[in-house]
């Protein structure tokens, strides 16, 4: 797994990439930022997928829940 970066690294880095640009090791540790960046938004796609596959779940257990009520007041 490419190796990635926390918020905490990315911080440090750019300030180290602020105060001391000809030393800063920023531009090397830019492809972790990117795979860190790729895996979020690898990991929203497929939360968002679940979540929608479940609220067409719950749209069907709530349109099934009212027509029971419907059919049991006739």
């Amino acid at each position: 797994m490419p190796e990635l970066i926390n918020v905490t690294e990315f911080i440090s880095e750019t300030n180290e990439d602020y105060k001391a640009p000809t030393t800063s090791s920023f531009t090397t540790r830019m492809s972790h930022c990117r795979n860190t960046v790729t895996a979020l938004e690898e990991v929203l796609d497929q939360d968002r997928s679940v979540l929608s596959k479940i609220k067409k779940s719950v749209k069907a257990i709530n349109t099934s829940g009212l027509a029971h009520v419907e059919n049991e007041d006739q």
